[in-house]
């Protein structure tokens, strides 16, 4: 029987569909050190988002056949390095789109609405700040989406249903394939970061993508404007998104995401009251953990077996390479 390793513990829906197929291991912790050393005699490895799975790990590895994560991001894993050395590496698509749609809107009214200051206020005592008329309303509010992949075309309609206006920029996507109802498509991001009340980040991590939103960018921005991200941390330059805040150059921002996570307990981002911060939980639903650990498990079975899993970057390319072999 082939050897399965949970970096981390996964909800019972995936367990379930790994008992009797594999012999599973859970290791003490998600470290690398820890799963490099259990990695070494296993032929599958599903993994969430605390560990980081290097080369130096996937080549100690003879066995390793397939690594799975518990979500679509595959940032985590080196997949050059998998790739080189035969593994597949899948994720799970889909599940969580809807509930990242969701955090990012509520980040949005709860940054319009003021929520977290108001209910400060209350619990001190102070009735009266319902008179300080913070709150303001969303419609006629223009948003703008970068990246209008699965997430950004959800929270396109949703935002468009509270009638905000709605504008998208995504140098990757043809505007002639999207049916998105009040979208106007853009090519000019700096127009549209200049007007948007709100900005929604959308993209996933890449080379291409760090450090995306940076000084020049933050700029752009109205300072009475709010930056929202539920993609990747490091798609912001964190030190310029908190001089902009400390300077007041944008009016909040709400951050499911940070450049590194957990982040430090004195990250200045704690002592802002213009932030709303949440631990990276967008996709973290009842509903979604259980999906997405039974995606992945069921995507590890696929592949131990020979079989195509639902979502892989390197499936032809190794499939390939083995024909050749």
């Amino acid at each position: 029987m082939k050897k399965v390793l949970l970096a981390e513990p996964i909800d019972e829906a995936g367990m379930k569909v790994l008992r009797g197929k594999v012999e599973i291991v859970i290791s003490p912790d998600p470290s690398g050190r820890s799963v490099g050393q259990l990695l070494k005699d296993a032929h599958g490895l599903i993994v969430r988002t605390a560990t980081k799975v290097t080369r130096e790990m996937i080549e100690s590895a003879p066995l390793l056949e397939v690594i799975s994560r518990t979500g679509g991001g595959l940032d985590n894993v080196d997949i050059e390095a998998a790739t080189a050395n035969n593994v597949v590496v899948c994720g799970v698509k889909g599940p969580q789109d809807r509930f990242v749609a969701e955090h990012a809107v509520t980040l949005m009214m709860a940054l319009a609405k003021q929520i977290f200051y108001l209910d400060k206020e209350v619990r001190k005592g102070n009735f009266r700040s319902r008179h300080e008329y913070r709150p303001m309303g969303l419609a006629g509010k223009r948003v703008g989406l970068i990246g209008l992949g699965r997430i950004g075309r959800i929270v396109a309609e949703i935002c468009h249903h509270l009638n905000m206006e709605v504008w998208g920029y995504d140098p990757y996507i043809n505007p002639e394939e999207l049916r998105l109802p009040g979208l106007i498509f853009t090519k000019d991001r700096e127009e549209m970061i200049q007007a948007s009340d709100f900005l929604s980040l959308h993209v996933p991590l890449a080379p291409e993508t760090q450090r995306l939103i940076g000084r020049r960018e933050l700029s752009w921005m109205k300072p009475t404007a709010f930056l929202i991200n539920t993609s990747r941390g490091e798609i912001i330059d964190e030190p310029a998104l908190i001089e902009a805040l400390q300077q007041g150059k944008i009016a909040g921002a709400g951050l499911d995401v940070f450049a590194e996570e957990p982040p430090d307990i004195h990250h200045p981002f704690f002592q802002m009251e213009n932030v709303i911060l949440t631990p990276h939980t967008g996709a973290l639903t009842k509903d979604a953990v259980a999906q997405l650990a039974e995606g992945a498990a069921r995507n590890t079975i696929e592949v131990l077996e020979g079989r195509r899993p639902s979502y892989s970057v390197n499936w032809e390319e190794v499939i390939r390479k083995k024909g050749k072999g």
